[in-house]
């Protein structure tokens, strides 16, 4: 299962702006004591997991979508990151340009940017496309608009446009209106799970289940994750640990381009859930290695000494691909083994400059530990919650710029 290794949070290891192994086991047990607080009343998304029923239904729905050559997500913040993780994590990287691919081609469209729904349809036909609308509220706008706009070209070119339509969205709504007035397929989204919160609801598994995901693998390894549960209290104290200590930068650095995406689903989840009260908050930031060694490292090794940085790190799984070329010192040696050693080499780096690192490491990236991986970081960030004293779970300051907006609109 996936481990946390923190040697280089530790004193002895970095120096004065670590944290001392004597006091680890304080840390650990306020961490620990406030996971066992949510177990008393958990919150919708450690539910989750444990739906395996409504998983093997989603699947035996989705079977009946392999007819659609594309699938169109069209939601925004936790309603798209989770599926662009999933897609990105579990299958090929270039899946939408693969010679016999036997499932639809993958898009998302997350913003109201009109020139991205407009490119969009030029790229694909939309009768041969089923349009996944996802949004729990049931009215947010820039969801609305893509589905304004493609709804109106459907009705043109189709009079079986409803088939190319499943809803996920709440009890109440436009969306839910608009599917029983019109017989659309729609999903539920949990009531008591937030859009941040919702990648292992059908938020995330159904389209996971169109794009050939193994999504009860992708429970079993959330499910499994009640039984590693020291990651994520671990993580969660170090973490309140160093923000308190000023660190109040959490760059999240995945060592896998399979999981870049990861880290945007990340993002969103540690910056909405901590993000509150005026003056609490640690800033996460997305980072990729080993591509941002060459654009961001700089500022970390020798830059202010306001982060602390998160690997995600994969032990196995990654081809190893052979170099051969005389005379250079890669001669002999694999991609893999390359790879391996930027990773190892920067948080070695880090740590001699007293820049805190920890690392995940990850067994394989399969559905099981992605699964593990998403459920430990809901779970840690809930945790840092009750730590920071923020309700991790709400967001009045995305609803308040919501209605500047659409005041905005509606003057203009």
């Amino acid at each position: 299962m996936i481990e946390l290794n923190y040697d280089n949070c530790l004193d002895r290891n970095i120096g004065k702006a670590g944290v001392s192994e004597d006091k680890l086991g304080a840390l650990f047990s306020r961490a620990g004591a406030a996971l066992e607080e949510y177990k008393e009343s958990p919150p919708g998304f450690m539910k989750l997991p444990l739906r395996f029923g409504e998983a093997e239904k989603i699947m035996k729905e989705a079977e009946n979508y392999k007819k659609f050559k594309n699938i169109v997500v069209l939601g925004i913040g936790g309603s798209a990151l989770g599926n662009i993780t999933l897609n990105n994590a579990l299958c090929h990287p270039y899946h939408n340009v693969l010679e016999g691919r036997k499932r639809p081609r993958f898009f998302v469209l997350d913003n109201s940017d009109p020139s991205r729904a407009e490119a969009l349809s030029e790229a694909i036909d939309p009768e041969e496309t089923l349009f996944v609308v996802i949004t729990k509220s049931g009215g947010t706008a820039e969801t609305l608009a893509n589905f304004f706009h493609f709804l109106k070209i459907l009705k043109t070119k189709s009079a079986d446009w409803k088939e190319n339509l499943v809803f996920i969205t709440g009890e109440k709504g436009f969306l839910r209106d608009f599917s029983e007035e019109h017989g659309i397929k729609t999903f539920p989204v949990p009531e008591d799970v937030g859009g941040r919160y919702s990648v292992l609801s059908e938020v995330g598994l159904f389209p996971a289940a169109v794009s050939g995901i193994d999504i009860l693998s992708l429970l079993e390894g959330a499910a499994d994750a009640a039984e590693n549960e020291h990651v994520a209290v671990n993580y969660a104290a170090l973490q309140c640990y160093f923000y308190r200590k000023s660190k109040n930068i959490n760059v999240f650095m995945p060592y896998s381009s399979r999981l870049a995406s990861a880290a945007d689903w990340f993002c969103q989840l540690w910056a909405e859930s901590l993000g509150k009260n005026e003056n609490t908050g640690p800033t996460p930031v997305k980072a990729v290695g080993a591509t941002d060694q060459h654009s961001q490292m700089q500022l970390y090794m020798e830059g202010p000494k306001d982060k602390v940085i998160t690997f995600l790190g994969v032990e196995s799984g990654m081809p190893e691909l052979k170099l051969d070329f005389e005379g250079h010192f890669l001669n002999g040696k694999s991609m893999r083994q390359l790879f391996k050693a930027q990773e190892k080499g920067t948080a070695g780096a880090l740590a001699q400059a007293g820049v805190p690192n920890m690392t995940f490491k990850i067994p394989e990236v399969d559905a099981y530990n992605t699964g593990e991986l998403l459920y430990q970081l809901e779970v840690a960030c809930a945790i840092a919650g009750k730590i920071l004293e923020v309700d991790p779970f709400n967001q009045p300051g995305v609803e308040a710029g919501k209605k500047l907006s659409y005041k905005i609109l509606e003057d203009g």
